[in-house]
């Protein structure tokens, strides 16, 4: 990594030294004529212009089919909950820059993401006016739409820009992921998230949480700035027992789409039990004697896998089946596995730490429940080895990549008990 003397640094036995940067972006004043207009929404007819804006940005490495496949862009711009806007070339209408936004009406969650700007349109100021003007529609409820109580999205941290594209239209930063997903290589992202006013007043207390998870409680203090909110108690009851995985405990691994999301509404008709916004179960793992069964999102493309839910519940119940359930989705291609609880899931949060899973952000007043809000912690477990060379990122992320570090080497760098 190169010398950054504005950057607060981390320096941690065993990995490469890591740069928060505070350098401010650098602004170019081309392209101003179209900073004059808004971002309008797209057609079926700009398939073509928004895949060629895709292509020229990230040649054929993109990792999700909305900016590759054309029937899925189709489906995209279709959807009725779905806003995809595009700024036009002053002169001709070439697309340049595009963002889309999704909406979950029912748990009133928004989501960014497929923001692209051409390269000759970069550093005029188009990607902060797409993430506000779109953060804002989203927050703001449109035609029959409700509001959005949050909006979240994730960046890339090959460049400290996108970051602050979403950190100046008002985003907080909550977290970062490590080997995310697989394009040309493993990559590494961060989230942030905004919220509509009066949402983060409205959180429930949490009354404890694991020690593993004292340090991103803290960041989460520090990054939302509600000093009178009280801090969890901090737990330092011991760990259950990792269980090694088994040649007894043998799971049975289900790849049918359709049948999965079937059996997952009916084994978890609560939606609490299997929220996981803009996400769909597409697994089903089942241990052979049938006493746990677990429902998931796999995408064999990039890795990327999410623990959705499970019969039982809890994520507790599978303390006998743990670790062959990773084993076996690693055999069917997960590469980075993560799982999205209620901060007040202590004994789930108990277990997830026992085997090897960290807390890797957080995201306050994430669902409704009653007339509050509940805060939420994306565990995760890393597959890959970790790398951290050659990233850049805003010093607002450094007191969760932080914590993650620590972690980290407590659980793969500790040798006591090691030399006997």
């Amino acid at each position: 990594m190169r010398p950054d003397p504005t950057g607060a640094r981390i320096r941690s036995r065993g990995l490469p030294t890591l740069a928060f940067r505070r350098d401010p972006p650098v602004h170019r004043q081309d392209w101003g004529s179209v900073l004059t207009q808004r971002f309008s929404a797209v057609e079926q007819s700009d398939i073509n212009g928004l895949l060629a804006l895709y292509r020229q940005v990230y040649g054929s490495g993109y990792a999700l089919p909305i900016g590759t496949d054309p029937a899925v862009t189709a489906r995209e711009i279709a959807a009725p909950n779905t806003t995809w806007l595009a700024a036009r070339e002053p002169a001709g209408g070439r697309i340049v820059g595009t963002i889309i936004g999704t909406l979950d009406p029912e748990e009133r969650l928004g989501k960014l993401q497929g923001l692209v700007i051409h390269p000759e349109a970069r550093g005029t100021g188009l990607a902060h006016l797409a993430v506000r003007q779109l953060a804002e529609a989203l927050l703001s409820g449109a035609g029959d739409r409700p509001p959005a109580d949050s909006v979240y999205a994730t960046a890339r941290t090959n460049s400290t820009a996108p970051q602050r594209v979403c950190l100046s239209a008002g985003f907080r930063a909550l977290g970062i992921f490590p080997n995310l997903r697989k394009a040309d290589e493993h990559e590494t992202m961060v989230l942030l998230a905004k919220h509509r006013p009066g949402v983060l007043d409205r959180r429930l207390p949490v009354e404890r949480v694991p020690a593993g998870l004292a340090d991103l409680v803290r960041a989460l203090h520090q990054a939302v700035g509600l000093p009178e909110q009280p801090l969890p108690a901090i737990d330092h009851e011991p760990l259950p027992e990792r269980r090694r995985r088994s040649a007894d405990v043998e799971m049975e691994f289900v790849d049918a789409p359709r049948f999965v999301a079937r059996r997952t509404a009916e084994a978890l008709p609560d939606p609490e039990q299997r929220f996981y916004p803009f996400h769909t179960p597409n697994v089903l793992l089942s241990s052979a004697d049938g006493a746990h069964e677990v429902y998931a999102q796999l995408n064999r493309t990039d890795g990327y896998c999410a623990l959705i839910g499970t019969a039982g519940g809890a994520f507790a119940t599978l303390a006998p089946v743990f670790e062959g359930l990773v084993a076996r989705l690693a055999e069917g291609g997960a590469s980075h596995i993560e799982a999205l609880l209620p901060l007040d899931r202590y004994e789930d949060l108990r277990l997830l730490l026992a085997h090897g899973f960290l807390p890797a952000a957080a995201y306050p007043a994430m669902r409704r429940q009653g007339e509050g809000f509940r805060d939420y912690v994306v565990m995760t477990r890393s597959l890959q080895p970790l790398d951290f060379r050659g990233l850049s990122i805003d010093a607002a992320f450094q007191p969760f990549t932080e914590q993650y570090i620590e972690l980290w080497k407590q659980q793969y760098l500790n040798t006591h008990e090691v030399f006997q």
